[in-house]
């Protein structure tokens, strides 16, 4: 079935491709960063979706960019991950136009369904010094010492890291995510300038590989004030900038929301798109926060919680549309920890 589904999508893609390659003829003559602006300045929408991939409504959702996981599928905590063949479908809108691909990459966590986990981290003797307590909020996720070289090269460098695997795939480039775990680190004193100096190795080390690799940096917003971190991302994007991620969906604090704006633009001077997803329920909240956008000029999508359903409207989905939320495991061995391991 998998098997049938590429070949349509793949003859899909190749019928359109003449459409779309007049228009992308010129970047040649282009440097990658200008090649990049000029693919991000056409973002208009955008969709985010790491759960329940489903090709054929990705390669037929309207967006500009999409936001995805790196595998579709896991059995048994195995991940079985994109094929190039698959992707290409994904990066041509149904109109025939260009659409940038990127994959969800977490820095910042480790994550227990990816292919590095290794179940015998968690027996102890045997658990890396970089892995953290879990997180109590998504189950499966660990908070990492992410300036250590043994994490680092999980997610960089080698044929088999992460990224690297994610752009052997095909993928147009990278939403970062969870580099504002350095927060967490309240008693280390150079943890920021650590995240800042990782974030700029990975992204050279993925633009000596793929030139024109797009990266967009998710939260860490007060990241986006150090020009080293805005010269190499294409955008910044932001959850609940003006609604809670609660049961309650409560507007966010006017000072909070102050503040983020205003790490934002700075990203927004500097002429990267500035991206924002909402997890709502609510249409009057939903109106509400595309009113704030537009006037700030960000990018808004909608989003259900677990980002499990890919929501192709300009509005929050019904509540009756939603799945339901994760939930704490209590029984995961690490929810009682208070420190790394190791």
């Amino acid at each position: 079935m998998r098997v049938a589904l590429c070949q349509a999508l793949v003859g899909i893609a190749a019928g359109v491709m003449m459409a779309v390659a007049p228009s992308l003829a010129f970047a040649k003559d282009l440097s990658p960063a200008q090649q990049r602006a000029q693919l991000m300045d056409g973002v208009k929408s955008w969709g985010y979706q790491l759960q329940r991939l489903d090709i054929p409504a990705l390669a037929a959702s309207p967006f500009d960019l999409l936001v995805i996981d790196h595998a579709p599928d896991r059995v048994e905590s195995v991940e079985l991950l994109f094929r190039r063949n698959e992707l290409e479908p994904l990066k041509v809108k149904p109109n025939g136009s260009r659409r940038l691909l990127l994959a969800y990459v977490s820095i910042g966590e480790a994550e227990r369904y990816r292919y590095y986990w290794d179940e015998n981290w968690l027996a102890g003797s045997s658990c890396p010094s970089w892995l953290g307590p879990v997180n109590p909020q998504w189950v499966g996720n660990y908070p990492v010492e992410y300036w250590q070289p043994a994490w680092q090269s999980i997610i960089f460098g080698q044929t088999d890291s992460y990224l690297d695997r994610v752009l052997a795939a095909g993928f147009d480039g990278i939403y970062l995510d969870r580099a504002d775990v350095y927060e967490q680190f309240k008693d280390r004193p150079a943890a920021k300038a650590e995240m800042i100096a990782f974030l700029a190795r990975l992204m050279d080390h993925a633009r000596a590989l793929k030139p024109d690799a797009v990266f967009v940096l998710q939260n860490a917003e007060e990241l986006l004030r150090e020009k080293g971190v805005r010269d190499r991302i294409d955008g910044a994007a932001k959850e609940s900038l003006y609604f809670n991620a609660d049961a309650a969906a409560s507007a966010t604090p006017n000072e909070d929301r102050n503040s983020v704006k205003a790490d934002l633009r700075i990203a927004k001077k500097a002429g990267r798109k500035v991206m924002v997803v909402e997890y709502l329920d609510d249409s009057a909240k939903g109106l509400a926060a595309r009113k704030q956008a537009e006037k700030d000029g960000f990018l808004i999508h909608f989003a259900e919680r677990t980002l499990s359903v890919l929501n192709d409207s300009d509005l929050p989905r019904p509540a009756s549309e939603l799945l339901r939320p994760i939930v704490r495991a209590n029984n995961d061995p690490q929810v009682s920890r208070s420190r790394p391991c190791g």
